[in-house]
């Protein structure tokens, strides 16, 4: 094993991890340590297009190999047109429909764990739980501004649907820069009334910028919906054919 790049200091999880970009005798590869979750993961799951195939492993000593996701991650992606939106929707749909479908909520949808070269692919599966999973409580913290009010706060358990809010922020990335989400109350009735406000000041802008790309008015109402921090008033299934009147 060769290691061509050190990427540890990038790693959401902060207990000794190793992760490497490799010369592999099958490839450029990732070896990363203290892995063992993501690997049982990539074992159950099975091979998907959307994500890393698994090379090798070791469940005893906690390492894995697995492909090297080619590209930039989409935190280099920016000012997208209404081509690049339309190709990360389908591929977000395809990948929300197979996790989803194994009751599996990622979590960490978030531009730096998503990289694109000749297409999408999602790499980092450190945060991925079951469906209804108690979160750790995170309100108040300042950070994790991909991630929904209530995958922020330990009472709701874990949805898919918090996924559909990650992919609009993603989105919203891409066209206004990163969320300004403030994540800064910790009570939990002060957090909802900042994320309900914080989304009015927002919206207006990132659906004057949606409406001029092209997109059709029921693509642009899900992504907002998508959009809105509260659960339960973004859509319910992750499908914008049809959403509302499409035009």
């Amino acid at each position: 094993m060769i290691i061509l790049e050190d990427y540890t200091g990038l790693s959401n999880i902060s207990n000794n991890r190793k992760v490497y970009k490799i010369k592999h005798e099958s490839g450029i590869c990732c070896y990363k340590t203290k892995a063992v979750q993501e690997t049982k993961l990539l074992i159950s799951l099975g091979y998907n297009k959307h994500l890393p195939r698994l090379i090798d492993y070791n469940l005893e000593k906690g390492w894995l190999i697995k492909e090297w996701c080619s590209g930039k991650t989409l935190d280099h992606h920016m000012h997208w047109d209404v081509y690049m939106v339309r190709q990360f929707y389908e591929f977000t749909k395809s990948l929300f429909d197979y996790l989803h479908s194994h009751n599996l909520v990622l979590q960490d949808f978030k531009p730096r764990n998503i990289s694109y070269g000749n297409k999408f692919m999602y790499f980092d599966l450190d945060w991925v739980v079951k469906e209804k999973t108690q979160f750790a409580n995170l309100l108040g913290s300042e950070k994790y501004l991909y991630k929904s009010f209530e995958s922020l706060y330990s009472l709701p358990l874990a949805s898919t649907n918090d996924d559909y809010f990650s992919f609009a922020n993603v989105v919203y990335n891409s066209l206004v820069g990163p969320p300004k989400w403030s994540n800064s109350k910790k009570d939990p009735m002060e957090a909802y009334e900042q994320y309900e406000n914080e989304y009015k000041q927002f919206k207006d802008q990132f659906l004057d910028l949606l409406n001029s790309i092209g997109l059709k008015t029921c693509e642009v109402n899900f992504i907002i919906d998508c959009f809105n921090p509260i659960r339960q008033y973004r859509p319910q299934i992750f499908n914008w054919d049809n959403y509302s009147s499409c035009s």
